[in-house]
């Protein structure tokens, strides 16, 4: 942990790191924003041994193409 918030040029503390409790999706806000468009286009229990490379990236151009807010 020291090591993650100390700086490589002068060695003082420049950042705090935060962890997230398990269990606790309001604390992980855009990373589960970010599941929900997944599931969008791949709902839960999707195979995806059977998910083509098409699909795949059609659901990635439309994630990268959403309008967020900012």
């Amino acid at each position: 942990m020291e090591r993650l918030e100390r700086s490589a040029l002068c060695k003082k503390k420049r950042t705090k790191v935060y962890f997230c409790h398990p269990y606790s999706s309001y604390e992980r806000g855009s990373h589960e924003n970010e599941n929900k468009m997944i599931r969008r286009h791949f709902p839960k229990g999707t195979d995806f041994g059977k998910v083509t490379a098409v699909e795949v990236k059609r659901a990635e151009r439309w994630i990268a193409r959403y309008p967020r807010k900012f």
